[in-house]
């Protein structure tokens, strides 16, 4: 695991800690109405995410705007000031040449920002994060609290762990052994000191340890397979 990798799952934990902040609050007698926070939180992060999107749309309008000025302004010159000896043809090339050359420029300092985006990837997985506390809260109402805790811990810690110590794979999936062993008894400590039951919090910690391992985008169905859940066994 590198280093983008280490600050991606740190910022994923200070996020999931967010999420669990209209929690802390209603335990403090703090009224907070966790249905608009989560709402709102939901809009904000979709809307950065479309921004991102469109990215690379506005890299491409930026280059056509900057050639068509350039071409314009050449052929304002040319029909303005006639050339007609080679010399001055020559240096208007020469200075064109360069001009073009600082679009590639910024052109290429575009592209390589919207490549570093890409390697992050993680915007994508808080996004699905955010959804899935959301509509964990819609359905499950406070059991959402047991999904939140499992993305701070099942999902960063496994991969944080997979990534440094991780040797052994587990089969169909790029997840290790190591990584999922220990999301799961981190989730599984965090239960138990939330009053969960032993027996039950074993039963979730399983099911949260196989949906983070296996789930097609476990950001999303991770907090709401446990919220699901935990409507039954806590």
């Amino acid at each position: 695991m590198n280093y983008r990798e280490i600050v991606r799952k740190s910022l994923h934990i200070v996020l999931s800690l967010i999420l669990l902040l209209p929690f802390v609050l209603t335990y403090f007698k703090i009224v907070f109405d966790k249905a608009v926070f989560y709402s709102v939180l939901s809009i904000l992060t979709l809307s950065f995410n479309a921004i991102q999107i469109k990215r690379p749309l506005l890299r491409s309008e930026v280059k056509k705007f900057m050639r068509e000025s350039r071409e314009k302004f050449f052929m304002d010159i040319k029909n303005f000031i006639p050339v007609r000896s080679q010399v001055t043809s020559s240096v208007l090339d020469r200075i064109e040449e360069k001009i073009r050359g600082v679009e590639d420029l910024i052109d290429y300092q575009l592209s390589t920002v919207e490549r570093d985006y890409e390697k992050r990837g993680g915007y994508i997985g808080l996004t699905y994060g955010i959804l899935g506390v959301t509509i964990s809260y819609f359905l499950f109402k406070d059991y959402a609290l047991y999904g939140v805790v499992s993305l701070a811990t099942t999902d960063a810690v496994a991969t944080v762990v997979g990534g440094l110590t991780g040797t052994h794979k587990l089969p169909f999936t790029n997840k290790t052994v190591e990584g999922s062993i220990s999301g799961f008894i981190v989730f599984l400590t965090a239960l138990i000191l939330m009053g969960v039951p032993f027996l039950n919090a074993l039963i979730l910690s399983v099911v949260a340890m196989i949906v983070e391992a296996y789930a097609v985008e476990d950001n999303l169905l991770l907090p709401i397979f446990v919220s699901f859940l935990a409507t039954f066994m806590v």
